[in-house]
């Protein structure tokens, strides 16, 4: 049984969605952006892609179950260093993007202060959940998360999916 998280597949898994973004929405849009996630200054800001129209950060764990995973900490538990919360807390994106790798579906939430105010008076009514512990140069942590549908963002969410022509 899988008692860890395999910190390297979930940057690898974290490349397959940002791909999916560049593709099926930036590139079809033809909207100039720089892919800085590997850039230290904005992975400091939670930060993917950067474009003259706004900031995204873009999360590869949609499952095409109408539910997405909000990250409320990177670490929960104090025995494996300080307490640190997650990119819902620290992200300075303008847009959240959650992608499927399997269907290419997209959940764009605006991340305003109107959407985080919402999260806030919502999250107690769904189960923060302990992630495996995650490794990573010497170092562990673990993760907390909560599984919100969207019914209970309706309003603060749009889908988007890059469909062949049909006619």
């Amino acid at each position: 049984m899988k008692e860890y998280v395999d910190f390297s597949k979930s940057i690898e898994d974290g490349k397959i969605g940002e791909n999916i973004f560049e593709k099926d929405f930036l590139n079809f849009l033809g909207i100039k952006y720089i892919n800085v996630s590997d850039c230290q200054k904005f992975q400091i800001k939670d930060i993917d892609m950067d474009t003259s129209i706004g900031t995204y950060e873009i999360k590869t764990n949609y499952k095409d179950d109408k539910q997405i995973v909000i990250e409320e900490y990177t670490n929960i538990e104090k025995r494996l260093g300080d307490i640190s919360l997650g990119w819902v807390y620290k992200s300075k994106a303008d847009l959240l993007v959650f992608v499927s790798k399997k269907t290419n579906v997209m959940i764009f939430i605006p991340f305003t202060e109107e959407f985080k105010i919402h999260y806030e008076s919502i999250k107690e009514g769904y189960k923060l959940t302990k992630n495996f512990a995650s490794f990573l140069g010497g170092r562990e942590w673990r993760s907390a998360f909560r599984r919100i549908p969207l019914s209970s963002i309706d309003g603060y969410y749009s889908f988007y999916k890059k469909v062949k022509n049909v006619f």
